[in-house]
């Protein structure tokens, strides 16, 4: 849900300085943030703010990834908002379990900023060109 007139990105990632990296870049782009470091919060904040898109680190202290994208993608009022898996790793073997559950796509750490803006670019236009 627009939030001020800017997209909505909920970042979920239990790394502070991570966090802190992506919400900030976000923000220069002009999205609106919102940030959770643990699963079962990101699942609350998702339900109540209704986010336009999702960034879902693999490793959470609390859920698993994949526990999350579950929850997420069989909740009538959350399945639609497009989740980017965020992994240290780099080959199919770590993104095949995100992207099998219901992410619409992965990003490896470090994070490359060009791909962060791509995706953002696709995911949200395609998520709006259907509403």
């Amino acid at each position: 849900m627009f939030m001020h007139g800017k997209p909505l990105i909920l970042v979920v990632e239990p790394n502070l300085h991570e966090l802190e990296i992506l919400n900030s870049y976000l923000k220069k782009l002009e999205f609106s943030c919102m940030c959770a470091k643990q699963g079962v919060r990101a699942l609350i904040m998702a339900q109540t703010h209704k986010p336009d898109l999702i960034f879902l680190d693999m490793v959470l202290p609390d859920l698993s990834s994949i526990q999350v994208i579950y929850y997420l993608k069989r909740n009538p009022e959350t399945n639609q908002i497009p989740i980017i898996g965020l992994t240290s790793g780099s080959s199919a073997e770590d993104f095949n379990p995100l992207l099998q559950t219901g992410a619409v796509d992965c990003i490896a750490k470090p994070f490359n900023f060009h791909q962060i803006q791509f995706c953002l670019r696709r995911h949200l236009s395609l998520l709006h060109s259907f509403n």
